[in-house]
Parts: structure tokens; C-alpha cells; sequence
């Protein structure tokens, strides 16, 4: 068998997706949003492998050797992401606290449905952004003083009876979140009808939420979290716990192999705002551009999470290293040590090859380590 193996994503048609970044990068009929593909061996949606026609868990767990982990250990998920309006406010655990959440919830996971579990495995969920296109994104909490003034200048009144006694980033967001509906109701419509005087970023995406989600919390969110406007070839590196929502754009997104996910609003999926709480950085958090290092290899994003995006463009790449590795082709075609990759293909290669040719001129190609 060779050490190299062509496999196939799998598609997640969630309603944020838009129709025709992700059927342009597999020759599909537009008919539908497609928001998610998922490259890997998660069993919540694992890849296929082409040789065999069986999942790339079942691969794994059956010959584990080939790279080395079984899919349980497999170190990361990437995806591509094809974003046309908000998704959920979300963050996600750490290591210890997958391992113990999932564990906390193992007495009802044979009576709840798995879509309101709170954690879906035990693993941590470090995550990173490249931008294909455009992207726009909110991550992390401002600082509390800029919070504050956002608050008078949009919702006064709301903010001088509701708000203006706490003096913290987590006795805001606590209070709007528990506040009664008719209240919430109330200042959601002052900040409507005042986001005018709001910067115009903020101001856009406040009337964009407003349209589609009055009444829940979230259309707060663009006063509190900041907000990060990524041009193709930036990306953005997001640790676990810190609060952040995708508002618009396509890109390749690199993380751990998770999909534990805590939501805090912006979403009609299950929301457990104690264990959210619980989880997320109650502090400021500012996203900044990802620096990169260069070097015969192409463009490297290093993340904290322990995983790397290599970004290989029109030219002749040689990478060196072992443990899994997943490539992508987004455009043209390209060669991995001669296995041929077309416009939407990739492929997993094993632990037992240590250097990697790739000839993509005219193309690229994404690699995840």
C-alpha cells in the first residue's frame, strides 16, 4: 500500500454556508449551502480513504502504523470554511477541561441526543484561520473601558438602568445574558436604533444580527468582542476559551481534532451559558495577524495548538518532517512526491515519509502537520 493516499472530505451543509465557494472547489451544482469541509479522521465526520472506500477512522484504527496514531490520537482537523452570514458566538475547552467535561457528562450520553452534549470528545480545541478571500471575524473580549463607552454611546438608557454598575468584563456579559426577555427586547431596539453612531464595522454587523436574531443576547456581541478584517494569505490563531464568532469570508481553518463547541448565542443549538461561563477567558483578548516564517517548505503558521498550516503557491516545495500529514489543493493541480492532486483533492501521508516534494506551479496547496 502506498504511503501516500488520495481521500475525500466530507461536506457539512450547516444554513451559514454559502452555495458556491465550496461547490466551485469540487465542481458541484449550486444548489444549497455547503459551510464546512472536514478533512480527517474525526468520527463526527470523517474523511474517506479513496484506495478503500472505508472511513479514514476505521484506516486508522485498524492500521495504525501508518501514521503512526490510531484516529482517537489523530493530532488535527482541517477544514475549509464557506461563510456567507454569522456563525454562532462560541469558544471552546482546553485539554483538561475536554477530559473532565466529557467525562462529566458520560452518565447521559446514552439518554441525551448528542447534538446537546456539551462536549463531543476530549480533546482540546486550539484553532486557526487562513483567508482565501476577505474574512471578517469578532475574537475576544475589548478592553472593559472601551466595552463601556460602546455601551453609552449606542444604549444609554439600557445601559445607565441595566448595566452600568458592573464594572467587569464577566458582570456584563452575565448580565445581559440572564437579563429578562422584555428587557433584552428593549435595549436590542435602543441599539438598533442608535448603532448609526457606532463605528461602521460594528454598525454592520449590529444590523445584520438585529435582522435575524432579535431577542437573543448575541447582537451585543459586536460591542464587546473585537472585531478582525483579514485579507487573503492572513490568517488568525484563536487559543482555546476565547470567545469568537466567523462573520463572513472563506478560508482554510486548521485545528485540533475537535468539535467540542460551548455557544453563547446567535444560534438555535443547545447553550449552556454556566458551563460557558465556566470555560471561556472573562478578559481581554486581542487577535492580531499570525506571523509566518519562509523557507524551501513554502509559508508556515505555527500555532500554540500544537499543529502548523504550510501554504505551498505556484512554485517547487520540499518539506521534511513525520507524523501525519494532510494536503490540499485549492486551484490548478500539483504533484505530492508524484501523486497527482487536482483542484479540490487531498491526501494523508504516512509516518514512514520524511520528505515531501511538491510541484504545484500555477496552484496551491495547503498542507496540515
Amino acid at each position: 500500500m502506498s504511503e501516500i493516499l488520495r481521500i475525500e472530505p466530507v461536506i457539512k451543509d450547516y444554513a451559514w454556508g454559502n452555495d458556491y465557494f465550496i461547490a466551485d472547489l469540487l465542481d458541484l451544482d449550486k444548489n444549497g449551502p455547503r459551510a464546512e469541509l472536514w478533512m480527517g479522521a474525526h468520527r463526527q465526520g470523517s474523511s474517506i480513504v479513496e484506495l478503500t472506500g472505508e472511513k479514514l477512522c476505521d484506516f486508522l484504527d485498524e492500521i495504525p502504523d501508518f501514521c503512526g496514531v490510531n484516529a482517537d490520537s489523530f493530532p488535527f482537523l482541517l477544514k475549509i470554511l464557506a461563510i456567507a452570514q454569522s456563525l454562532s458566538i462560541q469558544c471552546h475547552p482546553d485539554s483538561e477541561q475536554a477530559k473532565a467535561g466529557f467525562e462529566a457528562e458520560s452518565s447521559i450520553h446514552d439518554t441525551v441526543d448528542r447534538k446537546d452534549w456539551n462536549y463531543q470528545d476530549t480533546n482540546q480545541k486550539a484553532e486557526m484561520l487562513y483567508a482565501l478571500t476577505p474574512v471578517t471575524a469578532m475574537c475576544g473580549f475589548r478592553e472593559i473601558e472601551e466595552i463601556k463607552k460602546l455601551l453609552e454611546i449606542a444604549v444609554p438608557t439600557f445601559y445607565s438602568d441595566h448595566l452600568s454598575e458592573f464594572g467587569t468584563i464577566n458582570g456584563l456579559f452575565d448580565a445581559i445574558y440572564r437579563m429578562d426577555k422584555e428587557q433584552l427586547a428593549f435595549g436590542e431596539a435602543e441599539l438598533l436604533r442608535n448603532c448609526d453612531s457606532l463605528p461602521e464595522d460594528i454598525c454592520a454587523i449590529v444590523k445584520e444580527l438585529g435582522d435575524r436574531f432579535f431577542g437573543d443576547p448575541g447582537i451585543f456581541s459586536p460591542l464587546l468582542l473585537n472585531i478582525i478584517h483579514l485579507a487573503p494569505g492572513e490568517a488568525v490563531y484563536l487559543k482555546p476559551r476565547v470567545l469568537h464568532a466567523y462573520i463572513s469570508g472563506n478560508g482554510v481553518e486548521l485545528m485540533n481534532n475537535s468539535d467540542n463547541v460551548l455557544r453563547a448565542g446567535l444560534t438555535s443549538k443547545h447553550m449552556d451559558l454556566d458551563e460557558l461561563e465556566r470555560v471561556m477567558i472573562p478578559d481581554s483578548y486581542q487577535p492580531l495577524p499570525m506571523v509566518y516564517t519562509e523557507d524551501e517548505g513554502g509559508r508556515h503558521f505555527v500555532c500554540e495548538g500544537g499543529f502548523t498550516l504550510s501554504v505551498m503557491i505556484d512554485g517547487e516545495y520540499t518539506n521534511k518532517g513525520n507524523g501525519p500529514r494532510i494536503l490540499l489543493c485549492t486551484d490548478g493541480e500539483a504533484q505530492v512526491n508524484g501523486l497527482r492532486l487536482q483542484k479540490g483533492q487531498c491526501c494523508i501521508v504516512g509516518s514512514g515519509v520524511e520528505e515531501l516534494k511538491v510541484s504545484c506551479p500555477g496552484s496551491s496547496v495547503f498542507m496540515a502537520s
